[in-house]
């Protein structure tokens, strides 16, 4: 009888041991990135289109569509941000960091708790949020080449373009391209866009990649028509193998 309770008490610790290892390597992250060692659970890559300052309303709606992207992504998702600019140089995407277990998460038998909780605010949560603020810094330009600066953003993402998990695109932008490939402003669609040799160079990089919009209103000068900026981005997001854009509009009225 001893016996084999003790054959019991040895499994049960064995058992233990074996769950408690089990779950340390599968926690195990990347100490830069805190990305899992066998690699992001997927991917979203933040750009963002800000030549003209956001209202106080339309900055306070934009932080919070932004903090809950990060709420409702799985752990394990890996997210980097660009900007749309006209200078080449600021065309490269964040370091990328992925989102770890939380507090809430967190097993008081197995785990500690307070160290994943600090983790996830110290190491993830605080560094995102300091990178979102610097983007959403409006900054002055003449030219907004939004297809050029998203493809930059996908290519500088560490693995996104291979990438065969869940992808998601988040565009925050008043939608207003203008640069030497497309400008609305000089009255460009998606018919005079696809007769050019711009077409051409477009890609298939966001294959099954979901496409969220955070629109900003801006003064349509120069757009005859507004159903045309709305017609052109579904086109070129399909183009490219995304799934239908989903439209937010930042608005203050």
């Amino acid at each position: 009888m001893l016996v084999a309770l003790a054959a019991v008490m040895v499994a049960g610790v064995g058992g233990l041991f074996w769950w408690s290892n089990r779950t340390a390597r599968a926690s195990a992250l990347d100490p830069e990135t805190l990305c899992p060692e066998a690699g992001p659970t997927g991917m979203t890559a933040i750009l963002m289109d800000l030549t003209d300052p956001l209202s106080p309303a339309q900055a306070s709606q934009l932080l919070a569509w932004l903090e809950k992207e990060v709420d409702d992504a799985p752990r394990g998702t890996q997210f980097t941000m660009g900007v749309v600019s006209e200078d080449l140089a600021n065309f490269h995407a964040t370091p990328a960091l992925c989102k770890p277990q939380d507090k809430a998460s967190a097993s008081s038998l197995t785990q500690n708790p307070e160290l994943i909780g600090r983790r996830y605010d110290e190491l993830f949560l605080k560094p995102l949020e300091a990178n979102i603020r610097e983007l959403t810094t409006a900054t002055a330009a003449k030219h907004s080449p939004i297809m050029e600066s998203l493809q930059s953003l996908v290519a500088d993402t560490p693995g996104f373009v291979t990438f065969e998990g869940p992808r998601r695109i988040v565009l925050v932008s008043d939608l207003l391209q203008n640069s030497e490939a497309l400008s609305f402003y000089r009255g460009g669609n998606w018919e005079s866009f696809r007769k050019s040799t711009g077409h051409q160079r477009l890609g298939s990089t966001l294959a099954d990649a979901e496409v969220a919009i955070y629109q900003v209103p801006r003064p349509l000068e120069g757009v005859r028509d507004p159903a045309v900026l709305e017609d052109f981005w579904l086109r070129y997001f399909e183009r490219q193998g995304a799934h239908k854009p989903s439209y937010k509009r930042l608005g203050d009225l």
